[in-house]
């Protein structure tokens, strides 16, 4: 596909689905750039929720005619192939309540209904007012995932031939897919979804195989800010962020990416813009790093878990910090975050996570004299933005008096504070590193 004629892919989440008209207007406008289009679509609000509901509650044949009965009240005006769909779920539901509890795969393949809905659903009204759309689901596309279910990665090298070759033929003949987010095909061949807020991730890694002109996430109510406005008042949008500001914020809980969805554009110099569906004037541009830009923005990680180890000889002691690290992954437990000073090291968990440390770092106390403790209760608070060191100096005294762990790289400052604590050190680094350089 020449780059002259590089495609539009715009991704709508369940939110943005609710307000149709807007929708239409957005793919209206971008067939108006005389580009290709690819549309990109979430399940429609509430949906993956009522699902996961089901789920949780295999047995329950009321809770799921309930359900059943939602899903296809949303969905109106649905092709033969969208009632096939329902009747599977329908299918699916009745294997909940008599069967075993499901594996990862057949959770995937159940979620997956609720973007296989959507789709068609969105397709055949788009159809109704003249956009020649065609419902794709991403899994028969060929958008190929390694075997980690319920967070899969996609493997671009396996699935650019047909993904390429599936949407460039609906292009060439003028029409406008609208595809899946969220999910894959397995390497085994099975369903597998990409992780709560995948289908960013999902058109990102579309619009990488199709080397997109952009890349539009368009949100009903969200915007990428400062910090969190529910936190913080004074949060603001941010015009501009490099991939790399990006990439942190996903990664330090921002809740407003997906934390893949940045390497695929950055790998092919895909240009990503977050949109509001509200506001249009609502817009931030993620791409590559500009030295004129000064960026800052703040996340808040909670609820966290801290755990104290003092280590005889501290951090100098041969391979300690690897040790750790090596139990903890033979564990299968994610360390959020590490920090560590002459005597101690200080390691940051999800609440879910601290028991199977605990039994993981156990043999430690017994083999090394390690002694552990906690758990404490924290929440971890990041400055993030090129440059953001020079910043150091800046943070509130009574932020770093009441700090836990630091640690400090080129492009994110990291504090662990107590978790009560949390809240009023954000709005008050926020104040500093945010208000106050934007009045000076």
């Amino acid at each position: 596909m020449s780059r002259r004629r590089a495609p539009v892919v715009l991704k709508f989440g369940g939110a943005s689905l609710e307000d149709f008209d807007r929708v239409l207007g957005d793919v209206v406008r971008a067939r108006a750039e005389g580009r290709p289009l690819v549309v990109v679509a979430s399940a429609r609000e509430g949906i993956t929720d009522r699902l996961t509901d089901a789920l949780h509650h295999p047995r329950s044949a009321a809770r799921h005619r309930k359900i059943l009965e939602e899903v296809r009240s949303r969905h109106p005006g649905i092709s033969p192939s969208g009632r096939r769909h329902l009747a599977r779920l329908a299918r699916l539901l009745t294997a909940l309540e008599v069967g075993p509890k499901p594996d990862a795969p057949v959770a995937d393949r159940f979620l997956s209904q609720g973007e296989r809905l959507s789709v068609d659903w969105l397709a055949q009204r788009l159809k109704a007012h003249g956009i020649p759309a065609v419902p794709v689901e991403a899994d028969h596309l060929g958008l190929i995932t390694d075997n980690t279910y319920g967070a899969s990665c996609i493997l671009f090298d396996r699935s650019g031939p047909a993904v390429r070759a599936g949407l460039g033929r609906l292009l060439t003949e003028g029409r406008v897919p609208v595809v899946t987010g969220y999910f894959g095909r397995s390497l085994e061949g099975r369903v597998a979804t990409l992780g709560r807020g995948g289908s960013d991730y999902a058109a990102a890694g579309i619009g990488a195989i199709l080397r997109a002109e952009r890349v539009e996430l368009v949100k009903r109510h969200v915007a990428v800010l400062t910090a969190d406005p529910a936190e913080v008042p004074g949060a603001r949008p941010i015009a501009e962020l490099s991939y790399e500001e990006a990439e942190e914020l996903a990664q330090f809980g921002a809740r407003v990416l997906h934390p893949l969805t940045i390497e695929p554009a950055r790998a092919h110099g895909i240009v990503l813009r977050v949109r509001s569906l509200d506001d249009p004037h609502v817009v931030t541009t993620i791409g590559p790093s500009r030295s004129d830009r000064h960026n800052r923005a703040l996340t808040l990680l909670r609820p966290l878990r801290l755990l104290r180890l003092r280590v005889p000889g501290g951090r100098q002691r041969p391979g300690i910090v690897a040790e750790v690290s090596q139990r903890l992954a033979g564990a299968k437990v994610n360390l959020v975050q590490l920090y560590t000073s002459s005597a101690l090291l200080c390691l940051v968990f999800a609440p879910g996570e601290i028991l199977a440390a605990l039994r993981a770092l156990a043999p430690l106390t017994r083999e090394a004299a390690v002694m552990v403790e906690g758990p404490f209760r924290v929440a971890l608070l990041t400055a993030i933005g090129d440059g953001v060191l020079a910043d150091v100096d800046r943070i509130p005294g009574r932020v770093v008096a009441s700090a836990e762990g630091f640690s400090a790289t080129p492009r994110a400052l990291s504090i662990a504070v107590a978790e009560e604590e949390g809240p009023n050190a954000l709005r008050e680094l926020h104040r500093a590193l945010v208000e106050e350089a934007w009045v000076g």
